[in-house]
């Protein structure tokens, strides 16, 4: 009988142990820079990390652009080039900050402009994890990134 019921337990944690192994990655403080004007560019920066395995990023999407991507800048020479990157490694624990001047996402084709206080849904695909929707923020003309403290 004691057995039986030991058994039974495990059975019911088992479900439980599996989701909290499950790959995750949290993003968070997404924000995005004003735009010109609808059909122009823009770019996206956040902070990534995984959270107890690695993963890649590996695909964005948003309905405010025709096309979104993951860009790196490089400068070699004095002249800065910016390429597309197929992912991004993400290691457990260590955050990865897209900033301006380096890794970001590209927003080609914008459907709107971006405009101050105005916000629009990004999502994100893993390699691992499920995809995961932020929320990103667009900051004044000339922003170096969100407040501190800010979510």
């Amino acid at each position: 009988m004691r057995y039986s019921i030991l058994v039974a337990a495990l059975l019911a944690v088992m479900p439980a142990l599996a989701l909290a192994q499950a790959p995750a990655v949290k993003a968070e403080q997404a924000w995005a820079r004003p735009s010109a004007g609808v059909g122009g560019n823009g770019a996206v920066y956040l902070t990534l990390t995984a959270q107890g395995a690695p993963d890649r990023l590996t695909g964005v999407n948003t309905p405010i652009a025709s096309m979104a991507m993951l860009h790196q800048t490089t400068t070699e020479g004095g002249v800065s080039r910016m390429r597309e990157v197929d992912s991004l490694a993400l290691a457990p624990g260590q955050a990865v900050t897209l900033r301006p001047g380096g890794t970001h996402i590209m927003l080609m084709d914008l459907k709107q402009k971006l405009k101050p206080g105005d916000s629009f849904p990004l999502t994100l695909s893993f390699d691992k994890a499920p995809a995961a929707s932020v929320t990103v923020s667009v900051l004044k003309p000339g922003a170096r990134g969100p407040v501190a403290g800010q979510p």
